[in-house]
């Protein structure tokens, strides 16, 4: 171990506020690197907040993306991220209209959990000190300290309040924490001394909470604790005169470097299995960073290796609409903020250029991009972990072209509404198969969280940037919801034209076979033959099936697909079949050529092969033979 390295350690453990990076090459990043990302150095002694170059760029929600919970509430409540909107609507009474006038902080706090907490972490009041940083408007200061205030009188920490009322616990007091500091820097050329004394007098109790609950508690790996951590490094490196500055020092850089370490697979994918909540957890190591970096702090241990992983993790899983996939407990949270900002900080190791096809092996998760921005997007995620934050969906997918969703995932609704477990949580609101009509138990049943279970679905094989680029993903038959049925699911990208969705059941016996797909809100028209539907958003999809036993037909359903938060009805179409003994399906996704004439599809199979003419509008004509070993052209 480096002489450097054990004086960090030393010093972290004695409680310091750590050591200047000149003398340490931990993250190969010397502070003179960094200077560019901080405005107007101060007087030497007095903390720096770093975060000021990003304050004209962004409005605050956009810098700090929101944990999953908090975000649908925002979009229910306020409908934005824009600060000047969310100051409007909080101006033009609409807490009131919610919580009631007076607030009732605890109004929600026993039916819906996640309306009340959202209140009472402040996602609303940087908005407020903003507007004034930008503007100069002291009504903006007087109006956030007006709610301030009422929160303190409404809500005064007592003996037992950690225990009685959610608002003293967990992430509410991180979120403040953090929000309240905000307000404090943005405000402070216009915040009085007494205003100042106000704030600050209620961080010191934030601060014993933060010390008492996250500084106490056993290490593990779920995102509350490592906010939880950044809370506490927010408050000991930003607010130096606290009495416990440097415990919280000292309890937040051993909770940050253990969710660095282990939080994460090593491919970069968040152990969570979140996709929504990855911009989340991305940035609390990114304001780690800048918190350390700028006042002098040696940061978590490889905090610059592991932000390039996440910016490319970020950059490859991104849709084309610029939004993480709506996978398990997911918002269709927007990328370009946090990549952009992670970028920044990368500098030379930026991530930067066309996104390529990526596969995560330890995540479990593989996005596959063809044809350009015109062509392809195929995200595959085989449910490697079911439960917790994750649903029902092995084998799961999502596919795009052109663009635009063909086939998607339903996403996922606020926590308090009971379409959580009646629905997004459960097999059947995925892209899977339903075998002998047998569902995921715990996620399909009323309780609202449930235990998480490692699952042996995988991504087996993986071939992308081929003419035939295809991936394999398989569920074998000790997977609880088989029926004691080998799955696999080969997706193949013909010449940047047209999928082929094969699934392939290896068994005894008889079984019967739901094979669902998802669409969005559209119009789905049934053929008469029930062998196809065609799917038309702003232009015509045709989905084509056949299988071994030649009797699966396609019947119609509906389904929810969140949008923007929002339920709505989408249309849902399940394959139906039957068979004994190894039974295949094969389906072919034929997105318009604009033709004015349709594709004609041909299927033939004989001992074993599937044989495939495709004559497109155009007059190409392509034919493919499928078989248990994949696609190959005729």
């Amino acid at each position: 171990m480096s002489g450097g390295r054990r004086r960090f350690i030393r010093n972290m453990f004695a409680g310091t506020a750590g050591v200047a990076l000149g003398g340490l090459n931990i993250n190969a990043a010397p502070a003179a690197a960094f200077r560019r990302l901080f405005f107007n150095p101060v007087e030497e002694g007095k903390p720096l907040f770093p975060f000021m170059k990003y304050v004209p760029l962004y409005s605050f929600g956009d810098y700090i993306p929101k944990d999953q919970g908090g975000k649908f509430i925002q979009m229910a409540i306020i409908g934005s991220e824009d600060d000047e909107a969310i100051v409007t609507a909080i101006r033009g009474g609409v807490l009131s209209e919610v919580y009631g006038d007076p607030i009732g902080w605890q109004k929600y706090e026993k039916s819906e959990i996640e309306k009340s907490v959202w209140l009472n972490r402040f996602y609303f009041l940087p908005s407020f000190a903003r507007m004034f940083h930008i503007s100069g408007d002291r009504s903006y200061l007087d109006d956030m300290m007006r709610i301030i205030r009422q929160w303190i009188t409404d809500n005064p920490r007592l003996p037992d309040s950690h225990r009685t009322t959610y608002n003293w616990r967990d992430m509410q007091v991180a979120w403040r924490s953090i929000h309240l500091s905000w307000c404090w820097y943005l405000g402070e050329k216009g915040l009085t001394d007494e205003e100042k004394r106000v704030i600050a007098a209620t961080l010191r109790e934030h601060a014993h909470i933060l010390l008492t609950g996250f500084g106490q508690a056993k290490l593990n790996e779920f995102n509350h604790q490592s906010h939880g951590g950044l809370a506490m490094l927010y408050l000991g490196v930003l607010f130096p005169d606290l009495d416990d500055a440097a415990e919280l020092r000292r309890k937040a850089m051993i909770i940050l470097n253990h969710h660095l370490a282990n939080a994460f697979y090593a491919d970069g994918g968040n152990v969570e299995q979140m996709f929504g909540y990855y911009p989340f957890q991305a940035h609390l190591f990114r304001d780690a960073f800048l918190l350390c970096t700028a006042n002098g702090i040696e940061p978590p241990v490889n905090s610059l290796p592991m932000l390039r992983k996440m910016a490319l993790y970020l950059a490859a899983v991104g849709r084309p609409d610029g939004t993480v996939p709506q996978v398990n407990d997911s918002y269709e949270m927007p990328v370009k903020p946090i990549l952009a900002t992670i970028n920044d900080i990368l500098g030379a190791m930026a991530v930067a250029g066309d996104q390529k096809s990526a596969f995560f092996p330890d995540t479990q998760v593989a996005v596959m991009r063809e044809g350009g921005e015109t062509g392809w997007y195929l995200l595959a995620n085989p449910a490697s972990v079911i439960g917790a934050h994750a649903h029902a969906g092995r084998l799961g997918f999502e596919m795009w072209n052109n663009g635009s969703p063909l086939i998607i995932e339903s996403g996922c609704c606020n926590y308090d509404e009971p379409e959580l477990v009646s629905w997004y949580r459960t097999t059947r609101a995925h892209n899977t198969v339903i075998i002998d009509g047998v569902t995921e138990e715990a996620t399909s049943s009323s309780i609202l969280w449930v235990p998480r279970r490692e699952t042996p679905n995988r991504i087996t094989k993986w071939k992308p940037g081929e003419e035939l680029s295809s991936l394999t993903m398989v569920s074998p038959p000790e997977e609880a919801t088989n029926s004691s049925v080998h799955w696999s699911r080969t997706i193949t990208i013909v010449r940047d034209r047209f999928a082929v969705i094969s699934d392939f059941f290896e068994t005894e016996g008889e079984h019967s076979y739901e094979i669902l797909l998802h669409f969005p809100p559209s119009v789905v028209t049934h053929d008469t033959s029930g062998e196809a539907v065609s799917i038309k958003t702003d232009r015509v999809t045709k989905i084509f099936a056949t299988d071994t036993s030649g009797e699966g037909r396609f019947v119609a359903g509906t389904g929810l697909v969140s949008i923007r938060g929002r339920s709505e009805e989408a249309p849902v179409a399940s394959f139906m079949l039957r068979g004994s003994g190894s039974v295949s399906s094969h389906m072919l996704v034929i997105p318009s050529s604009g033709e004015k004439r349709g594709e004609l599809v041909k299927f033939k199979t004989r001992r074993g092969v599937t044989a495939v003419t495709v004559r497109e509008g155009n007059g190409t004509k392509t034919r493919i033979a499928i078989t248990g070993e994949g696609v190959s052209l005729i």
